[in-house]
């Protein structure tokens, strides 16, 4: 099946479209995605096999989702219930083993990506305006309930983005070079 992506303006809202699957998408519009993440995001050719699969647990206690942006949230029927949620990671919170791999005041993306969401809902108000930047995280917290795992994370005005799965949290922290970084917890 041919995929074809069209992205609207300067990669400040995507789209793909394809009639046999269906993908929401919502991405903010300042800061923006680098056309290549973006890409690679939605095509589904991010190379998953190199980052590290761990528990919300296990990443919180190395890593913290403080200050950074919430650049897009990505849902496609065709990836069998995956979730992925790109942020631009704050510097100011990393450890120097992450900010040391990239170079100065460039960006640093992580990508986590949900395997068997049951659920993704965003409160009431959480969609940012087109000319707006989008809102700092203020916090990011699970919850384990039999075989499930929800991960909320709030913003700095009080809403919320709440994901429910039941398969693995995969995680890939990438720069603006498009260069791996290795998150070693």
């Amino acid at each position: 099946m041919q995929k074809v992506l069209k992205c609207l303006g300067d990669f400040h809202h995507c789209r793909f479209f394809s009639p046999y699957d269906l993908t929401m998408v919502f991405v903010s519009t300042k800061p923006t995605l680098p056309r290549w993440l973006c890409e690679n995001i939605l095509i589904g050719t991010l190379p998953w096999h190199h980052g590290k699969c761990q528990p919300f647990s296990h990443f919180s206690e190395v890593y913290t989702l403080h200050d950074a942006y919430l650049l897009g949230t990505y849902q496609s029927a065709d990836s069998h219930g995956e979730t992925v949620l790109c942020f631009l990671w704050d510097a100011l919170w990393l450890p120097k083993s992450i900010t040391g791999q990239a170079h100065a005041n460039e960006p640093i993306f992580l990508l986590i990506k949900a395997t068997n969401t049951l659920g993704l809902s965003l409160s009431t108000g959480t969609l940012p305006q087109p000319d707006q930047q989008p809102r700092r995280i203020l916090n990011a917290e699970h919850v384990v309930l039999d075989n499930q795992t929800a991960v909320v994370i709030d913003d700095t005005k009080g809403n919320a983005l709440t994901l429910v799965f039941s398969g693995q949290l995969h995680y890939l922290a990438i720069d603006n070079r498009q260069r791996l970084l290795n998150l070693g917890f």
